[in-house]
């Protein structure tokens, strides 16, 4: 009896050890990043004329017909761009450039490879000449929305363009992320007499962004978009007032964790040669924080999936596009998503 009470004791003594193993390895087991991405999706346009902006060139009536068919086409490929760039996780953030209106990204959130994923949108009308805005999706299964808001950009002599997307919210972590969604002006007058206009820009949000930290030193600042302009940029480096990560970090300073990339001569699109246009920037505490959300410039990337590229006759990659000029091609867009994943503490 004695025998067989120890050899019971010795089993269940076995049992709850492996238990607490079992449990101390799940609890240190790491958490899922946190994914956020943005894409340039190259003109999602409905099939529909609005009569209040430059929207005819997609219609089907356009110089190249813009059909139902194409649509459905290219919201498919902007499906498999978001369901590819993190796989098998899917991004927490989706920030977007050249989005029309509602209904096409309630026609993304619905199609097959997202809807699962139960998307929610962000979305504000912005008085751009040709009816294009930024736009942001979200999960609300690891992101909480407490506050969203367009923040208008005055441009002189009636010019109009973007608002920029401004988004509060909690993150599955429990940490407050401030997010930016942009597309500033364009360079189609030349660099030089465009860059004003997004000096004009990078100072409306750097104002904001001083108002966030000036109430919170520690506010998580996530800025996604396409800047038309690259990282070294005097919008960038001085009306904005974001570095390069690869130095001594500053915690409420920002930093463009694409740099590396443009000093390597990569790029997310081309024109004449490789540009970094789509950016990444961030808050100095997440680059140096050891709690709550944090990254580093080694977690930020260009996503070049085959399918995102061709080559041409020259042998060359390039953006596989929707269209160009007269030509339908397809594709996917002019430029290459970017994504950043944050760690969890």
């Amino acid at each position: 009896m004695k025998i067989q009470n120890l050899i019971l004791v010795s089993v269940l003594l076995l049992s709850a050890a492996g238990f607490a193993q079992k449990a101390k390895t799940n609890s240190q087991a790491p958490k899922a990043p946190f994914i956020a991405m943005f894409y340039n999706v190259e003109n999602l346009y409905d099939t529909q004329n609005d009569p209040k902006t430059d929207d005819d060139e997609f219609t089907p009536a356009g110089k190249v017909p813009w059909t139902q068919d194409r649509l459905e086409t290219k919201i498919n490929h902007i499906g498999q761009v978001i369901a590819g760039i993190s796989a098998p996780a899917m991004p927490d953030i989706v920030g977007f450039a050249e989005i029309e209106n509602q209904q096409v990204l309630e026609m993304l959130t619905a199609s097959a490879l997202l809807s699962k994923t139960k998307y929610g949108i962000v979305h504000y009308d912005s008085p751009d000449e040709r009816g294009i805005d930024v736009a942001m999706l979200y999960n609300p299964a690891t992101f909480t929305i407490i506050f969203s808001e367009p923040v208008h950009v005055e441009l002189p002599d009636n010019d109009r363009t973007r608002d920029i997307l401004y988004v509060k919210g909690k993150a599955k972590s429990g940490d407050v992320l401030h997010v930016f969604i942009n597309h500033w002006p364009s360079r189609r007058e030349g660099t030089e007499q465009s860059e004003p206009r997004r000096l004009i820009a990078a100072s409306v949000l750097r104002a904001k962004i001083d108002e966030i930290q000036k109430a919170d030193k520690s506010a998580n600042i996530l800025i996604l978009g396409d800047f038309n302009d690259e990282p070294s940029n005097a919008s960038i480096t001085k009306g904005l007032n974001a570095q390069n990560p690869e130095g001594v970090i500053s915690s409420i300073s920002l930093y463009s964790l694409l740099y590396p990339y443009l000093i390597k001569g990569e790029g997310s699109l081309f024109y004449k040669d490789w540009d970094l246009f789509d950016q990444i920037i961030v808050s100095g505490n997440m680059l140096s924080s050891k709690k709550g959300l944090h990254t580093s410039s080694g977690d930020a990337g260009i996503y070049k999936a085959d399918y995102l590229l061709f080559t041409n006759k020259a042998g060359e990659a390039r953006p596989n596009r929707t269209m160009s000029s007269d030509k339908y091609f397809g594709g996917y867009s002019d430029h290459l998503p970017v994504f950043v994943k944050f760690g969890l503490k």
